[in-house]
């Protein structure tokens, strides 16, 4: 007598099936266009108390959102004198919508002036001052976004 297994594609239909009735996990129509980087039409909101406070880490104008952590073996900063620059890269579970709006306020209130950017797949902010330009570079990867801040002197100079 020869026993029959069942069938294999049984089960996985069914799993398949309760993943696609789970709630919350259509999008929905009514979601709101991410912000686009390069506006900058009203001024930086003054920072409030529910607001959280930016750590400043190598660059000392330069505020990074407090859930994002360096990751060090992907990170290069050096120092001529006084200038530091390089690459600071940081990672978090923070959406990147709420990081781009934390860079439009929290930069210009450093005195960086926001030259432009695109969004997307990456999303990039570019922003100067008269002796260095800061870009920022977004992206998402399955678990975390990443944030990637270089700095370098203006006109080449150190």
């Amino acid at each position: 007598m020869r026993i029959q297994k069942p069938a294999l594609w049984i089960p996985m239909v069914l799993i398949l099936s309760c993943f696609l009735c789970l709630p919350g996990c259509s999008t929905s129509g009514n979601q709101a266009p991410p912000p686009n980087p390069v506006a900058q039409s009203s001024p930086a909101p003054a920072p409030t108390p529910s607001m959280p406070r930016p750590q400043f880490l190598d660059f000392p104008d330069i505020p990074i959102p407090s859930e994002l952590k360096v990751v060090p073996d992907d990170s290069y900063v050096f120092q001529s004198g006084a200038f530091k620059t390089g690459l600071l890269t940081l990672k978090g579970r923070v959406d990147i919508n709420s990081v781009i709006n934390f860079f439009q306020t929290a930069m210009p209130r450093e005195n960086w002036k926001a030259k432009g950017g695109f969004r997307y797949r990456r999303s990039i902010l570019i922003f100067d001052k008269p002796d260095k330009t800061c870009i920022i570079n977004l992206y998402e990867k399955t678990y975390y976004s990443y944030v990637e801040v270089y700095v370098a002197p203006a006109n080449g100079q150190l």
